[in-house]
């Protein structure tokens, strides 16, 4: 029977040679071998220059350079926005200025409208009315006349104090020929007229009476 094997040499006393675990840099899990050693099951984590399973989402760098992009660009869309709003302001403003001062500068401020005057010389649409009569009450006057229009036209009536201009104190519906003037000064003398009305701008004035009071005279 053979002497057994005495084995290796061994070596120095006290020194062992041994590799830490976390030396394996790069690999994952290891596997002992039946000669004792150790082997790594293969790389936990990639290679340089590799992907891992992680790849898909983007690392915090990326994640930052990504949101600052987009909230720079909705800033710069923001002030554009802005700067948009405020030149159209600014246009509209000019805009009605200019229309201010153009209609403005061109518009002419409306003719004055009114009652004709009686002295004024009316444009002759027809037949004037006819005998103007008046009777005189003192402080009431009535005057009367003939209707040439047969109750087709109305009439104005136009009076004041003798010597001033006339104004028109009333309006007569067609056919009708008579008017009575109260609240007068008794002892004020006073003018009147009859226009007979057939258009706006078309009328015929009668002739012109007056009052003839005396201080003591009696009424007429």
């Amino acid at each position: 029977m053979p002497p057994p094997d005495p084995g290796p040499p061994p070596g120095p006393q006290g020194h062992r040679t041994s590799w830490p675990e976390h030396a394996q840099t790069g690999h994952g899990p290891t596997t002992q071998g039946p000669d004792g050693q150790r082997t790594p099951d293969g790389p936990a984590w990639p290679e340089q220059g590799g992907r891992g399973v992680d790849d898909d989402y983007p690392s915090p760098r990326e994640a930052w350079q990504t949101t600052y992009q987009q909230e720079e660009n909705a800033g710069r869309g923001r002030v554009m926005i802005v700067v948009a709003v405020v030149v159209a302001l600014v246009v509209l403003v000019i805009m009605v200025g200019v229309a201010v001062m153009v209609f403005g500068r061109d518009a002419a401020p409306p003719p004055e409208t009114g009652p004709p005057a009686a002295s004024a010389t009316p444009t002759v649409g027809g037949p004037p009315p006819g005998d103007l009569k008046l009777r005189d009450d003192s402080s009431t006057i009535t005057l009367t006349w003939t209707d040439p229009s047969a109750g087709a036209v109305p009439f104005m009536v136009a009076g004041g104090r003798a010597g001033q201009k006339l104004g028109v104190m009333a309006t007569v519906d067609p056919g009708q020929t008579s008017y009575t003037v109260n609240g007068l000064n008794a002892r004020v003398d006073y003018c009147f007229t009859v226009l007979a009305v057939y258009s706006t701008d078309a009328f015929a004035t009668s002739g012109q009476v007056c009052t003839q009071r005396e201080p003591g005279a009696t009424p007429r």
